[in-house]
């Protein structure tokens, strides 16, 4: 009896737990480039579809040489739910856009931005694009469609680079 009612206890507590779940994110290329201007300088161009659930973030960064100019484009779809996305760019431990825009959880975010930034010594080298799905519902997605153009690296080394995910 008392092996029964043990059981019984831990089977009802276990019923009660819930699990935590990571939010999903995915990416794909659409399409990349390399183009050069009329001045014969080398671009990078990128165009991503990144998938990401609510309440996860999406982080690009970008490997830059000093004086790199960057140019960059997104777009959301409209999600079922609706929702939009929170987007800043840091250099270290510094936010350089928005400039002056302290971003929180409250946030609504847009849906669409355009910005452009050259790249400062000072900051270093490498840069991080950073998309939040501001939705807490983690079935609710935001797709997002964004454009990058940079410089072509000229020691030839990827210029963008999107880490990997750890549980």
């Amino acid at each position: 009896m008392l092996i029964s009612l043990l059981a019984t206890l831990l089977l009802a507590s276990c019923v009660g737990q819930t699990s935590i779940t990571t939010p999903i994110r995915s990416y794909s290329i659409v399409k990349t480039a390399n183009i050069v201007d009329l001045q014969g300088v080398k671009w990078e161009y990128y165009q991503l579809r990144l998938t990401l659930q609510g309440g996860g973030t999406f982080t690009l960064d970008l490997n830059l040489s000093a004086g790199d100019e960057v140019d960059c484009y997104y777009i959301t779809e409209q999600p079922e739910l609706g929702g939009n996305i929170r987007f800043q760019v840091e250099a270290g431990a510094s936010v350089i856009y928005p400039l002056g825009v302290t971003t929180n959880a409250a946030d609504p975010g847009n849906t669409s931005d355009r910005f452009s930034f050259t790249a400062k010594q000072v900051d270093g080298t490498s840069y991080k694009l950073i998309f939040h799905n501001n939705l807490p519902d983690i079935n609710s997605k935001e797709i997002i469609y964004t454009e990058i153009s940079f410089p072509a690296n000229a020691s030839g080394e990827d210029s963008i680079l999107v880490p990997i995910e750890t549980n």
